[in-house]
């Protein structure tokens, strides 16, 4: 009975897994071996070890080597961009990422009022550097150079909206008033100045007064302003082109002042606009005050000498109608000539002498002793050294008729 029993037991089949697995592994040898190697890789339950520190940096090379950051180093004239830190009216300092931070110059900043105005600390600029590194380590920018792009920009949209700005009067020139806006030189056409500004010529210098953007061309640096509500209109741009210089125009003069005559020219039927006789331009001679020669409501023919009607500006000439009187000068002078005349103006030059109207000569200064100078309307003696009639100069010497000093 037993052993029927261990008969029957062993005559049971094993289940497939059981006989694949043994069959694999005896089969391929290998695998036994791979299964004991990967018993012994398993990993140790042991801490790993820590890295080695690294030493403590002892100077400011070895620390930048450490941290890899590079200090920048920068060329006078390179354009950079800052970050704004402090601002006011005296103080203007940027973080350009350098070791110390950048100063724009205390000089630039008057200039530059209109732009650090509207600035504020966390804004980002483009400055030009002027000096790599001061005695105080700090690297002086220029805003004032990058910034003249951008106020180009601005004066274009405030002309294009037609803005009313405030500009300084700086000096009177021939044509107009030279003025100041935020730093930067414009013009302003007398025939854009309104009568009272006019009046006051020379003595409107320093005065602010407002006015408009007519023109703007940075290419060509040109800023034109007008006094007048909308510049220069449509109609007075057409009369201007209908003008030939050159030609001869009756004009009326409306208005007087210092520097010359405001007068209205007629062009053609119908169509007149104003224009200036400057007083360079009234006589041949020296014209000491235009209302010596020309009255408010009187008539006279003009000779156009320049028009741009851009700005709106009409240059007209009396003394070029006349016969010139140096075309003939040395029909009437010759060197070494001894002639008279009246004395009549003293510069820091010398002293003009008028001979006849419109011809004057120059005793220069280098030729007058010290304390002996004659006096404007006083009548000398002199005698001719040189007559330039292109350049319409004749250079004088005074006639001396008393005994120098030591002559026996």
């Amino acid at each position: 009975m037993i052993k029927q029993k261990s008969q029957t037991k062993a005559e049971i089949p094993a289940k497939p897994e059981e006989v694949s697995l043994n069959k694999s592994q005896s089969l391929n040898p290998k695998s036994a071996r791979d299964t004991k190697s990967a018993a012994k890789e398993t990993p140790s339950t042991k801490t790993p070890k820590e890295p080695a520190k690294s030493p403590e940096p002892t100077s400011m090379e070895e620390l930048l080597a450490q941290t890899g950051y590079q200090l920048k180093g920068w060329q006078r004239g390179t354009i950079i961009k800052g970050v704004v830190l402090v601002v006011s009216p005296r103080q203007l300092l940027l973080d350009i990422g350098g070791k110390s931070e950048a100063v724009v110059h205390e000089k630039e900043l008057p200039y530059i009022a209109d732009l650090t105005h509207n600035l504020k600390v966390g804004d980002t600029i483009s400055v030009q550097v002027v000096n790599p590194e001061n005695d105080r380590g700090q690297t002086v920018v220029s805003l004032r150079k990058t910034a003249l792009n951008q106020r180009w920009e601005i004066m274009a949209e405030k002309k294009k909206k037609g803005e009313v700005v405030e500009v300084v009067i700086r000096e009177l020139t021939r044509g107009g008033f030279l003025v100041d806006y935020v730093g930067q030189r414009g013009f302003i056409p007398l025939s854009q100045v309104d009568a009272e500004l006019t009046k006051l010529g020379d003595k409107a210098t320093g005065r602010r007064i407002s006015v408009k953007i007519i023109e703007v061309d940075k290419d060509a640096n040109r800023l034109v302003f007008s006094q007048g509500p909308a510049g220069v209109s449509d109609k007075q741009r057409a009369a201007l082109k209908l003008v030939t210089l050159g030609n001869v125009y009756v004009a009326e003069v409306t208005g007087i002042a210092p520097f010359g005559a405001f007068v209205n020219v007629k062009i053609s039927d119908g169509v007149s606009i104003p224009g200036l006789i400057h007083i360079s331009e009234i006589a041949w001679e020296k014209v000491d005050s235009p209302q010596t020669y020309l009255k408010i409501g009187q008539k006279v023919d003009v000779k156009a000498i320049g028009a741009d009607p851009k700005i709106g500006k009409l240059t007209l000439s009396l003394k070029q109608l006349l016969a010139d009187p140096w075309l003939d000068v040395t029909k009437v002078f010759s060197i070494d000539q001894t002639v008279k005349g009246k004395v009549s103006r003293v510069s820091q030059y010398g002293i003009f002498v008028s001979l006849l109207p419109g011809i004057d000569g120059l005793i220069h200064i280098s030729k007058l002793a010290p304390g002996t100078e004659p006096k404007a309307g006083e009548e000398v003696e002199c005698m001719i050294e040189d007559i330039n009639p292109d350049r319409h100069k004749i250079s004088l010497s005074l006639v001396t008729h008393a005994k120098p000093i030591g002559y026996r």
